[in-house]
């Protein structure tokens, strides 16, 4: 179902009024919380009703003798409730990727050549706490590389890492980046007794890459590359 910019707003409104009264909206208080002219409410809500966003119920004052007069109310079907949580939902875990991705990317920067070990640590104690797929892929994927660059390798050389993220992204790609990041490290004595626990944290990273929706697996990609690009500049 396709909306508007206007719709949502009408509908967002009517959902907050809706939990805060705990019953059926009036229109005249949607009009007074958006600040429109009664009739504009009602002819919008009607509007969202034939869409199945909105039903309505009608009224009767139970101290009105008589037939009484019934007065319209509205409130939002199971359908937008839904809607307006996975959307709240969507916000939540855009801001958490913002998050983490302006931190990882800026003291990353910030530690250009340096020690990256207080990043590392930080990364380590988050890993195991629940979070999106997204952000448990980019943690994960972001430790393996640093603890790539502890091996002491020449990460100049690893030409296969710098094709597969040239390459079109895919989850095939992705996963096969984490398996040879693993593998380079293992290469290296110094680094070898840590690779239990990174094999843990890989299959968590594989398990949350199958969940990534296509949206989600070019942000990985993106950010990836930036890491990559950050931890193989030369230093002077």
């Amino acid at each position: 179902m396709k909306l508007t910019f206007r719709q949502k707003v009408f509908l967002s409104k009517l959902l907050d009024t809706y939990r805060d009264m705990q019953e059926p909206v009036h229109y005249s208080v949607i009009a007074n919380r958006l600040g429109l002219n009664n009739s504009t409410a009602y002819d919008m809500l009607r509007m969202l009703e034939q869409k199945g966003m909105v039903v309505s119920v009608y009224d009767t004052p139970k101290e009105t003798a008589g037939p009484g007069r019934s007065s319209i109310r509205f409130l939002p079907t199971a359908q937008t409730i839904e809607l307006f949580s996975h959307l709240a939902g969507d916000i939540r875990e855009q801001e958490k990727w913002d998050d983490i991705k302006t931190r990882v990317l800026t003291n990353l920067g910030k530690g250009e050549g340096k020690d990256y070990k207080d990043i590392l640590d930080d990364l380590l104690i988050r890993i195991p706490e629940p979070s999106s797929s997204l952000v448990q892929c980019a943690e994960v994927i972001t430790a393996l590389l640093l603890q790539l660059r502890e091996s002491k390798q020449d990460l100049i050389e690893q030409g296969s890492l710098d094709n597969l993220l040239k390459a079109p992204t895919s989850k095939l790609r992705m996963s096969i980046l984490v398996g040879l990041i693993l593998g380079l490290s293992c290469a290296d004595k110094r680094t070898h007794g840590f690779m239990e626990r990174y094999q843990a944290y890989a299959e968590k990273y594989e398990a949350s890459l199958q969940e990534l929706s296509r949206d989600s697996l070019s942000k990985l990609h993106r950010f990836t590359r930036d890491v990559w690009h950050i931890l193989r500049t030369p230093t002077g």
